[in-house]
């Protein structure tokens, strides 16, 4: 049997084939811009409608985006509170919220819950994933009021956010069993098959060897809060009120992933703290290689 360090062994290497290719300029971050592209509208809708698709939906999955949900709520808090208690200006907490509460549940969280639980519990993951998909258009619309900016585009965007397109036709040809045919299928799965190289090729392009020592003490908060404090507090809650099985370790093993990599696209939009989110979302990453095959041994 494979175990857990394997597992993460597996995404590890191709992010290190990323960083290289980096290194000695064969490709460079414009092209993880492409890679990502690539991926949000091709590959990885393709990766979630066949498993959605194809997948046997129970009905306790509906809980996953109302969990998803709830935890990232008590991360916000959790950051609002820290915040208050260090006097930082509105734009350093509405950072800290951002970073904390949203998790890269899909680039890092489908491969590795596909190597952990395979087909099955990454058709969970997909379905915890939609709240945060969900909250990336919430948070623009919120910045958008508070900072200014185009409150119209950020509808449009969440509107036309290909993914939470192939999760609803997912469940609509799953609900009404309707057939793919081998041309579409077969199509579907290559093109799935290539998200998860190309999720991780992208995510080596995009880390940045920079100096964290002027943000050292948020990124430890952040760091530790994200990757510990939020899978302990979801454990806790859903064992105590009785869940088990996939729908207990998928969620707290998504609960356990690095600040998701979108958080930077609205730390840029809406002029929050870059470079604090860069560090974190580069720290959380990292380290998150070290805490993961823990999470995924206790579970």
């Amino acid at each position: 049997m494979v175990n857990s360090i394997e597992v993460i062994l597996v995404p590890t290497f191709m992010i290190i084939v990323g960083v290289l290719l980096k290194y000695f300029n064969i490709l460079d971050d414009d092209h993880s811009s492409l890679l990502s592209k690539i991926v949000l509208n091709i590959s990885l809708p393709a990766l979630i409608f066949i498993n959605i698709s194809s997948s046997r939906i129970e009905g306790q999955m509906i809980l996953l985006p109302l969990i998803s949900f709830g935890l990232s709520f008590i991360c916000m808090l959790i950051a609002y509170f820290y915040s208050k208690l260090r006097g930082y200006s509105k734009i350093k907490t509405w950072t800290l919220i951002i970073l904390l509460s949203m998790m890269n549940t899909a680039f890092i969280g489908y491969p590795i819950v596909l190597g952990v639980f395979g087909n099955e519990g990454l058709t969970y993951a997909i379905f915890y994933d939609m709240a945060v998909a969900i909250l990336f258009v919430i948070f623009g619309i919120i910045l958008s009021t508070i900072f200014g900016g185009n409150k119209k585009e950020v509808i449009h965007n969440g509107l036309t956010f290909v993914p939470l397109w192939a999760i609803i036709f997912g469940l609509i040809f799953n609900i009404f069993n309707i057939p793919l045919g081998y041309v579409l299928k077969n199509s579907l799965t290559y093109l799935g098959n290539s998200a998860i190289p190309l999720i991780m090729l992208s995510l080596g392009l995009t880390i940045s060897f920079k100096d964290f020592k002027s943000y050292l003490s948020d990124v430890v908060f952040v760091s530790f809060s994200r990757l510990l404090i939020a899978p302990i507090i979801l454990y806790t809650l859903l064992a105590g009120t009785g869940f088990s099985g996939l729908m207990l370790q998928v969620s707290v093993l998504q609960s356990a992933m690095p600040t998701a990599m979108n958080s930077l696209v609205l730390a840029i939009t809406y002029d929050l703290d870059v470079e604090l989110v860069s560090a974190v979302v580069f720290i959380t990453t990292i380290i998150s290689l070290l805490t993961l095959p823990v999470i995924i041994s206790v579970l």
